[in-house]
């Protein structure tokens, strides 16, 4: 099953496995890695997707309530994918992996060419966080 801000959050059921899809967005793109990460996984997981098509005309009170849902669903994930694309300044991110770097539960893809790489890196590494170059590596590591 898939959630997004505008869904209610599911009671976590034993055995079930939910992923938040935390990262830079490129909504603009007919096939991004939001949809690429659904695909392999709606089938044995359960999905937090935080894209909201409207994102940027939300008002004070719609965007209270979409930061509050991605925060319960971050809280709410066994996984957290948080993909930094390489053109994209992320400040969200950045802040999602401060959050999160030391939870045990976030997998970060961080290609070489994104301008905070070895901020990134350097995180992860001393919190033993996992972190890969691409999406299809974050997606193995998963299944």
């Amino acid at each position: 099953m898939i959630y997004n801000s505008t869904t209610s959050l599911p009671d976590k059921a034993i055995g079930e496995k939910y992923v938040f899809l935390a990262g830079s967005m490129d909504v603009n793109t007919t096939l991004n890695w939001r949809t690429q990460c659904i695909a392999a996984l709606e089938n044995s997981h359960h999905i937090f997707d935080p894209t909201h098509k409207d994102h940027d005309s939300l008002n004070k009170c719609e965007m209270e309530n979409h930061i509050n849902w991605e925060l319960d669903a971050l809280n709410r994930a066994d996984i957290i994918l948080l993909n930094f694309l390489p053109n994209a300044s992320s400040p969200i991110s950045l802040v999602e992996l401060g959050l999160y770097v030391a939870s045990d539960k976030l997998i970060v893809i961080c290609p070489k060419e994104f301008y905070k790489n070895t901020y990134v890196t350097t995180l992860c590494k001393k919190y033993n966080t996992p972190i890969v170059l691409s999406t299809e590596e974050a997606l193995n590591t998963i299944k």
